[in-house]
């Protein structure tokens, strides 16, 4: 895709560095801008180079990740035409590069849509294609950046068939509505509705194999509570039967590694804030002498030392995660579940692979991960929040370590 127009670069002083009139030629990663004539080599701007853009009045302004400002302009009449495919090349970058895509394509709808953080501010609205996948649901704005929805953490929806919306709340916070589906709005709603019941079937099948000794109501209670890998807490598990908890953790914790740390951690650990996590998904990665057909891990909430821990008790990035809490204000306990809920998407969305939570930039800078350390705000946190782990391979020196991991932990 090529368009002709006027473009200008400044660095972060405002200083004009170049102004020129040529072309953009756009393609799937990354986007060449070059002045007139064939000697007129230009540059070449990948997508994953990007900070942040807008456009306003048939501009197109960018800045990079180098604090250098670009200026797209002078399009004229097919202006949006060249927007449509900017936004869509970098709509589907994003898509690939954030791994918002989970599953197999179901179906895609036009409709408007409004974001609103659990404070209810609006952060984002226009019009968007929704694409539905088996386990998410891909916002793609015709304007803005792409986001997605993980239909493990999807709270409830709620359909107001007189105006014809749908309104989305999220398990982090968020609130989310689509309007004008028009004709389609029948056509979407029996979509997720089926997208839902196979996510619990799905589920429920696979505990089938895994909880061998129960019957069908209690592991429906309990897939309708694990949406193909949520965590759930100890409590909840013992609610929906009281020996499921027994096995859950036999599951979890199932050799003696696992039970050292879990009996270790639980004396410190608020009882309150215990989960077991078994997820249908096998471990992107694991040696070649397992074969793990899902994976296990668990949760705990220390308050009194600021601190969230996550083991992986299977696969090949076994070992535990251990995260402070950070906060402007409140109390640990407080934010104990928020931190939890922070960790469980960042495990899923990963897929088991941990190396992005802790990881030097410059070694995850040829990675497949180079792109969500900048965009996923979940990931960053997680990152800035980490402080340390424990695996089968660095267990010397445990009171001492531990003792290190909780003073970095500690409020200032």
């Amino acid at each position: 895709m090529i368009y002709n127009l006027k473009y200008k670069k400044q660095n972060q002083l405002g200083k004009v560095l170049l102004e020129k009139e040529g072309e953009i030629v756009i393609n799937i990663d990354e986007f060449q801008l070059k002045g007139k004539g064939a000697s007129d080599i230009g540059e070449k701007i990948q997508f994953s180079n990007i900070k942040e853009w807008r456009v306003r009045d048939n501009y197109v302004t960018f800045t990079t990740i180098q604090k250098e400002k670009y200026t797209l302009n002078n399009l004229g009449n097919i202006f949006n035409d060249f927007l449509h495919d900017f936004v869509s090349a970098r709509n589907d970058f994003l898509m690939k590069a954030l791994f918002m895509t989970d599953g197999e394509f179901v179906a895609e709808f036009d409709a408007d849509y409004e974001i609103f953080s659990k404070y209810e501010k609006s952060l984002s609205r226009g019009g968007a294609k929704l694409k539905l996948y088996e386990r998410s649901i891909v916002i793609v704005p015709f304007e803005r950046d792409a986001f997605s929805i993980s239909l493990n953490f999807l709270k409830k929806i709620d359909i107001d068939e007189e105006f014809y919306e749908i309104h989305l709340q999220l398990d982090q916070g968020f609130v989310i509505h689509f309007k004008k589906l028009g004709t389609n709005f029948e056509e979407f709603n029996s979509q997720m509705e089926q997208l839902q019941q196979r996510m619990y079937q799905d589920t429920i099948d696979k505990l089938k194999d895994i909880l061998l000794d129960y019957d069908s109501s209690t592991l429906i209670k309990l897939g309708y509570e694990m949406k193909r890998g949520k965590a759930v807490n100890t409590k909840k598990i013992t609610k929906i039967n009281k020996e499921l908890l027994d096995s859950m953790q036999q599951i979890v914790i199932h050799d003696d590694l696992a039970k050292k740390h879990f009996e270790y951690f639980k004396k410190l650990a608020d009882p309150e804030h215990i989960y077991f996590g078994i997820s249908p998904e096998p471990p992107k990665h694991q040696p070649k002498e397992m074969n793990c057909p899902y994976s296990t891990w668990y949760f705990m909430g220390i308050p009194d030392k600021n601190i969230v821990i996550a083991e992986i008790t299977n696969g090949g990035y076994r070992g535990v995660y251990l995260f402070k809490i950070i906060m402007e204000k409140g109390e640990p306990k407080e934010k104990v579940e928020e931190k939890l809920l922070e960790v469980n998407q960042a495990l899923l969305k990963m897929k088991f692979v941990t190396t992005a939570f802790y990881k030097d930039k410059r070694e995850l800078r040829r990675s497949i991960y180079r792109f969500a350390l900048r965009k996923l705000p979940y990931l960053r946190l997680l990152r800035r929040s980490y402080v340390g782990r424990l695996t089968p391979f660095n267990e010397i020196d445990w009171d001492k370590r531990i003792s290190d991991i909780f003073k970095k932990a500690e409020l200032k």
